[in-house]
């Protein structure tokens, strides 16, 4: 996903998911950005449903807490500046981003709510969780604000994406429509598939792609054939990095008893032994294959013309997709949702502006990508609803278009192609929905067991490498038993009963 890929940002913990994401920055509010008071009175009621009459009342600030998507933003001032011109006329509002470090952020956003502290909107990406955003009353519920102001944004979430930010029946955030599951593609050197003639299209499993590694194991002695970062399919609708519901065999569990994850933990043992793999733990992946001594790895995103895959990873490859059967979960639904703050005197602008975002698309590309000229330039479709666009090497201005509003609505760049959305769209449209998509646990009864089990998690990471892997994983097993996963599992269970008895499906 492009989020990953610009470097600026560090995924949350995720078991093999692209999608959990924070960001890393350090500071808290906009620097140069207009500042003025989000408080006042209430505005006037707008009139009808268009956002875009800029006969909507009183002018007043709007306040929106953000994970920071960059560090620097030196060409911050401009583009709010221009931003807040468009704003004025649309919305007469005037919008003050105060961003947070990612390490920060949980801490910063619950001293703010215990203050009463006054802001309008807050973007989170999973770090707070949904469950403590509703529990905490820090977010509004906002039923009746998108019934009046938000008729483009119910147009484009899909409608099950909503159980995931509803709670008794009311909806609390926004969830922004994005890659939900990746499409996972094992990628190949172009140089290395044309000397030995490889059907690389052929290939859409490790088991396939098996004999290629064993001939290159042979015939190049100074190349690793694989780098070894694997990806499974996305069965598991997790609650932590260790446990979760598997929606192929219907049961709640340990990460160390999903037969997907077990089959991965042999595929690579065995490839480990053979020498299809580095003999040590590779963290940067895409730094490593740079290094020039492998011929294979695994991508995040399939993308037909090669182009993202070869520019990241910088050498000319080719890629075919895994087939893999993915469940979109409701912590990837929730990778990125807009609240509502319940301490906000502008919700109705507030939500003006969300809807907005939704509708005009211009707008919408020129908050992510910045000015043209300073931040970006058109490559072509000047003047079209779609035009592509390419940005300028050091980034000066950037906001993830996830955290904001639709990835779909993004401009084609040189972050993603039309080619790329477009397969991640697909991706996404294929997939299944878990059951418990709007399933969201509290964890607080079994608070000392959950933080024994998931410290485990790390430790698994290298579980291949072991010269008994069967014994291993038995001895984690018990390790997991002894931590408490039987009281978790039953508090899981106990949970859910009580969610399908108040209206959950």
């Amino acid at each position: 996903m492009r989020i990953r890929h610009l470097g600026k940002t560090a995924a949350t913990v995720c078991i093999l998911m692209a999608f959990a994401v924070t960001t890393l920055l350090a500071g808290c509010s906009s620097n140069g950005a207009s500042t003025g008071n989000s408080g006042g009175s209430s505005p006037s009621p707008a009139p009808g449903s268009n956002a875009e009459k800029s006969d909507n009342g009183e002018f007043v600030t709007l306040t929106w807490y953000m994970t920071a998507p960059l560090d620097p933003r030196p060409n911050e001032e401009k583009v709010m500046a221009y931003l807040n011109g468009v704003l004025k006329e649309k919305l007469n509002v005037n919008l003050v981003f105060k961003f947070i470090d990612g390490a920060t952020y949980v801490q910063k956003m619950k001293v703010a709510s215990a203050a009463g502290e006054e802001f309008d909107i807050f973007t989170d990406l999973n770090q707070l969780g949904f469950s403590q955003n509703v529990s905490t009353g820090m977010a509004m519920e906002i039923d009746d604000l998108l019934a009046k102001y938000g008729q483009n944004i119910m147009s484009k979430v899909p409608g099950q994406a909503w159980q995931a930010v509803t709670f008794n029946g009311k909806k609390y955030g926004i969830t922004n429509p994005s890659a939900w599951v990746s499409s996972y593609n094992i990628a190949l050197r172009q140089d290395i598939v044309d000397k030995y003639d490889i059907d690389y299209a052929s290939i859409h499993s490790y088991e396939q792609l098996e004999p290629i590694l064993k001939m290159l194991k042979e015939k190049e002695p100074n190349l690793i054939p694989f780098l070894g970062n694997f990806a499974m399919p996305n069965t598991m609708d997790t609650v932590s990095p260790m446990i979760g519901y598997d929606n192929l065999d219907g049961q709640w569990k340990s990460m160390l008893d999903n037969p997907e994850w077990l089959k991965l933990q042999k595929l690579q043992h065995d490839w480990y032994n053979k020498g299809y793999i580095p003999k040590k733990q590779v963290t940067d992946y895409i730094a490593e294959f740079k290094s020039g001594r492998y011929a294979g790895t695994t991508y995040h995103i399939y993308d037909a013309s090669f182009a993202k895959v070869s520019t990241d990873l910088a050498t000319p490859m080719v890629s075919t997709p895994l087939d893999f059967t993915h469940y979109v979960t409701g912590s990837t639904i929730r990778s990125a949702v807009n609240y509502i703050s319940t301490t906000s005197k502008h919700p109705e602008r507030a939500m003006m502006l969300l809807d907005l975002l939704y509708k005009d698309k211009d707008l919408f590309n020129r908050f992510c990508y910045g000015l043209e000229g300073d931040d970006w330039e058109y490559v072509s479709g000047k003047g079209t609803d779609n035009p592509t666009i390419k940005t300028k090497d050091k980034l000066e201005w950037a906001i993830w278009h996830p955290f904001i509003g639709s990835l779909w609505d993004q401009w084609p760049s040189n972050w993603n192609s039309q080619e790329v959305l477009n397969g991640l769209l697909e991706a996404n449209e294929k997939s299944q929905y878990s059951p418990f998509v709007g399933f969201t646990f509290d964890s607080t009864p079994v608070k000392k067991e959950m933080a024994q089990i998931d410290a485990i998690f790390p430790e698994i990471a290298t579980l291949y490498m072991a010269n008994d892997l069967d014994a291993k994983i038995a001895e984690y097993k018990e390790k997991v038993n002894r931590a408490g996963l039987d009281t978790v599992l039953a508090e899981i269970k106990k949970q859910v009963e009580l969610w399908k008895k108040t209206g959950g499906n």
